[in-house]
């Protein structure tokens, strides 16, 4: 298969990615305003909080997930399939083992934590515990799920991807439908129910896999070399991942800590609409993945340096189109999705979608550098300035009355070092020289991007608010920035390719 034919699979892939995306977008964001209706601010907020302490964990499944996606991304590659079974088989070993693992720790530290520490109404301690005990369970049927998942995306079956994403999300919207039919506690119904998406998930992954892989038959395996290799390259991805994972929950405890629980609702709120929007553009990092690591492992190195570049431009472009509208018009847009709105949530969004587009340049070079299978320096070096945001944040709170918002302003400083950082570390392991990526990446969008801002800001501040104003906002934002990123973000090469699936998608009509 050639590269160009490549292309194409990635470009069909990528679109079935974008429709469980846009699908999921809208699901989530009204099963949001369905659920904080329904629950109220302070249950809402408690939801976030409880069920996010179970999910902190998340960093170790993240860390094999990432193992598992280049070794077997790396061995059907080479087209090794003995060797990609082996892979599969020690992933589910070493993951039943992780289950067990955070098992213990959820119903032992995790539980004096939830029922000593939290600042919880003493009314609902009680169903902050069947939040608590029923996440634990969906996470555990989450990481069982990841080796049967890993071996969907290798493979490259985005169709199946997508269509078992969006079963899962009809499912939560059910869930949030039917709860004030349900005559028992709100908050404690809720948190059961969200436990049948988590198990249809598994069931349909364990499946198709099962059906449709060779690899995924499931046999009993130890191999000792291969063990080591995938837990070495988890365990430098595990800082990392950790550091994550310990920021996100950590700034939720800060807020509830500085704060209270109706801040949580905030950062809940602005975080729905943050991972809906990365989410966008790593349905492109999803596809082009397995084909990053897989031109690494056939040495096409060419190839691999273009998949870099292209996927940066085009997720930071899709990430952007769909961010503008949003940030211009968040204040109606926050009026149609929710009822009533807390306060801080418009400037916490904002932030957010900034802090989003800057940490977008990121992704791509991380997923060339797990290709190598040289993770060391990139996830200590990395992790450490992220866990940054964590002690900034304290000693601002600590020492001074600082908004609340300011920690998403924290967020973005660090995240602007973090691809500073980026950049050093793959011109050294990748050989791709910092001029080149400047030139070929950083240059083309920002510039587009200056440009393509003029217009909508313009009609923004030319018309006073209302539904006028919004319309002209949401059309000029789309149709500048589509424009400006054809014409003068992306080269010659895509943009013929670009003119060949429209024509073709136009003659097929």
């Amino acid at each position: 298969m050639n590269n160009r034919e490549k292309t194409k699979i990635i470009a069909k892939n990528t679109f079935a990615l974008y429709v469980r995306l846009f699908v999921l977008l809208v699901i989530g964001l009204y099963t949001s305003r369905v659920t904080l209706e329904i629950l109220g601010v302070t249950d809402f907020g408690i939801y976030n909080l409880v069920g996010g302490i179970v999910f902190i964990s998340n960093f170790i499944c993240n860390s094999m997930a990432l193992a598992i996606d280049r070794y077997l991304a790396y061995n059907l590659g080479l087209n090794d399939k003995k060797k990609a079974q082996e892979v599969f088989c020690m992933s589910i070993n070493i993951h039943i083992g992780i289950s067990l693992l955070i098992l213990i720790l959820a119903e032992t530290i995790g539980l004096w934590f939830i029922n000593t520490q939290l600042i919880i109404p003493a009314n609902r301690i009680e169903a902050a515990n069947v939040i608590y005990q029923t996440s634990i369970l969906s996470f555990i049927l989450f990481i069982i799920t990841i080796p049967y998942n890993s071996d969907v995306i290798a493979n490259e079956k985005m169709d199946f991807y997508a269509l078992v994403g969006i079963i899962q999300g009809i499912l939560k919207l059910a869930a949030a439908v039917i709860l004030p039919y349900i005559a028992y506690d709100q908050l404690k119904t809720y948190s059961l129910l969200m436990t049948i998406p988590s198990i249809i998930y598994f069931l349909s992954n364990y499946f198709f896999c099962k059906n449709k892989f060779n690899e995924a038959k499931f046999v009993l395996v130890w191999d000792k070399r291969l063990f080591t290799e995938m837990l070495t390259f988890a365990g430098f991805s595990t800082f990392g991942n950790m550091a994550t994972a310990v920021v996100n929950q950590g700034q939720s405890i800060l807020l509830n800590l500085f704060y209270g629980p109706i801040l949580n609702t905030v950062r809940g709120l602005s975080l729905q609409v943050n991972i809906a929007l990365t989410q966008f553009a790593n349905g492109i990092y999803t596809a082009i993945n397995p084909q990053i690591i897989k031109s690494y492992a056939q040495n096409d190195n060419k190839y691999f340096e273009s998949l870099i570049f292209r996927s940066t431009k085009f997720g930071y472009y899709l990430l952007f189109i769909l961010s503008l509208p949003i940030f211009l018009e968040i204040h109606p847009i926050l009026n149609i999705w929710l009822k009533e709105v807390p306060e801080y949530t418009e400037i916490f969004i904002r932030l957010y979608i900034i802090n989003t587009l800057i940490y977008n340049f990121v992704t791509p070079s991380w997923m060339a550098l797990q290709a190598t299978g040289r993770v060391a320096k990139i996830h200590l070096i990395t992790g450490t300035i992220n866990l940054l945001n964590l002690i900034v944040t304290w000693i601002l709170w600590k020492i001074g009355h600082y908004p609340p918002f300011s920690i998403v302003t924290v967020n973005i400083i660090i995240s602007f070092l973090m691809q500073i950082a980026t950049l050093f570390i793959q011109s050294k392991q990748l050989d791709i020289k910092i001029s080149k990526y400047c030139k070929k990446v950083v240059l083309p969008t920002v510039f587009s991007s200056v440009v393509a801002l003029a217009i909508p800001t313009f009609m923004y501040l030319l018309f006073q608010p209302g539904i006028i104003r919004f319309i002209v906002s949401i059309l000029s934002s789309v149709i500048s920035t589509l424009c400006t990123f054809y014409a003068l973000g992306i080269e010659k090469q895509e943009r013929q390719f670009i003119n060949e699936i429209i024509i073709r998608k136009i003659l097929k009509k």
